[in-house]
């Protein structure tokens, strides 16, 4: 397996791409799909190489726990904090975040405007 220390720059501008498909990288060819595949397939061997048995932070049934972390925001300081899921609620903690862009609760309890927690909370995050 090669590594790429390419910066992967992808055109977005005609006639080499568009903002809703990118171009190959000016560097190194990849194609924009093929990157964010790659990326994918890094998570979730992360994912499946920091998975541990334990309780589920959410739900807090023992079983083998996941590491979940959200996208970063730009309302965010630091890092999104990590999380210790199993399965079912990491799927949850998943769909949930790329509905609301939060976490949990306690996330949008501190970052999220009046709104957005009053849309969490009525809308059915987790």
């Amino acid at each position: 397996m090669s590594v790429s220390l390419c910066k992967h720059a992808f055109p977005i501008q005609p006639p080499d791409g568009s903002l809703g498909v990118p171009g190959p990288c000016a560097g190194c060819g990849i194609t924009y799909e093929e990157r964010q595949r790659q990326l994918e397939a890094d998570a979730a061997r992360i994912r499946l190489r920091t998975a541990r048995e334990g309780a589920c932070e959410f739900c807090g049934r023992i079983r083998m726990l996941f590491r979940f972390q959200r996208a970063a925001r730009p309302w965010d300081e630091k890092e999104p904090p990590v999380r210790r899921l199993c399965t079912p609620c990491w799927g949850a903690a998943d769909i949930t975040a790329e509905v609301t862009g939060f976490g949990d609760f306690h996330d949008v309890f501190d970052n999220g405007t009046d709104e957005q927690l009053e849309n969490f909370v009525f809308g059915g995050g987790r």
